[in-house]
């Protein structure tokens, strides 16, 4: 899918007193800015479309041209899965860090969303962020009965100031992946560390292809406010998240 958002150009701008000329020459200057991002944007679909048959695959590109939020959803409830770079925002400006657009989808949407990350390594493991909590169990659940573990080596990964709290989750984890046919290995980590700095340096050391994880979601900061742990991976992590909010 592609789209364009040109809501910030669009828009009405105030105009100071006797400020005829410059307000103007700012309307000229954004109407110039909305006809280069079209330019640009008008060739994408194609692209992608020649991308995809390169690789074997084929699918229609939808194109996007108003209130992107809002469309964005609803092509989302027609959808099994939702793939997304971290810096998505329709605006053709690289930006660093998870943008307030991915955050809406993974919020509001009503599907998984795999958020990619800047590496990509096929060969390792899928790693699962478990503590027992309904989203990680969601999470899991939806990537089990979606295949998305394949033929790929899972480890579990639980982390709990007790030990005992961390064995307990991960063995439940592998319980569920059981009855879906997966083996799975398992690391309880004892520590008070965030668990974000635990997932992350395991997922680079095992150079694992993709972490499955559950989404915790707050009312207040940019619309939702995701848990520090949750965040922390958004921006951080360095491998493909598969998320279930």
């Amino acid at each position: 899918m592609t789209a364009l958002d040109v809501s910030d150009l669009e828009g009405a701008e105030a105009v100071p007193m006797g400020g005829a000329q410059l307000g103007y020459e700012r309307y000229r200057r954004r109407q110039e800015l909305a006809r280069e991002r079209r330019e640009r944007v008008a060739g994408l679909p194609a692209m992608f479309e020649r991308a995809l048959a390169e690789s074997g695959m084929h699918a229609p590109c939808t194109t996007l041209d108003a209130d992107i939020r809002v469309g964005l959803l609803r092509l989302i409830e027609t959808s099994d899965l939702v793939v997304t770079g971290r810096d998505t925002d329709f605006h053709l400006e690289p930006l660093d860090g998870v943008t307030p657009l991915v955050d809406h989808i993974i919020a509001k949407g009503c599907r998984p969303v795999v958020v990619c990350g800047p590496d990509w390594n096929e060969r390792g493991p899928v790693m699962v962020a478990y503590d027992g909590s309904a989203p990680s169990a969601k999470a899991l659940q939806i990537a089990a009965l979606m295949g998305v573990f394949g033929s790929a080596d899972v480890r579990v990964v639980s982390v709990s100031r007790e030990a005992a709290a961390a064995v307990t989750a991960a063995e439940r984890a592998r319980s569920y992946l059981r009855l879906h046919g997966f083996d799975c290995e398992l690391e309880a980590v004892e520590t008070t560390e965030n668990p974000a700095d635990v997932l992350l340096r395991r997922a680079s050391e095992t150079g694992a292809r993709l972490l499955v994880m559950g989404a915790f979601g707050h009312r207040g900061f940019r619309e939702i406010l995701f848990g520090s742990t949750t965040r922390r991976l958004f921006d951080s992590a360095p491998v493909p998240l598969f998320i279930y909010h």
